[in-house]
């Protein structure tokens, strides 16, 4: 069984990037189709309430791997979302 099209449609106007499903049993499995990056500028998107955050230069790698930039971002964040 695989996505349909009106399935896949839905699932990234939410933001989601659908993962392949699994085959049927014994048929090799294909690697997920998910991305990071793409995953991750969406969640900071919608935490920002749908505001421009090109302002805020933001490295997406560096950003997914460093917990501590995670965490000073939520400040800027939410000082993006009171100013508009």
């Amino acid at each position: 069984m695989s996505w349909s099209a009106e399935q896949l449609r839905i699932l990234r106007a939410m933001g989601h990037e659908p993962m392949l499903l699994a085959p049927v049993a014994g048929a090799p499995v294909a690697a997920p189709t998910v991305s990071v990056a793409g995953a991750l500028a969406a969640a900071i998107a919608r935490a920002a309430g749908g505001r421009d955050v090109s302002a805020l230069a933001l490295d997406l790698d560096k950003l997914r791997r460093e917990p501590a930039l995670k965490r000073a971002l939520w400040p800027r964040l939410r000082a993006l979302r009171r100013d508009h």
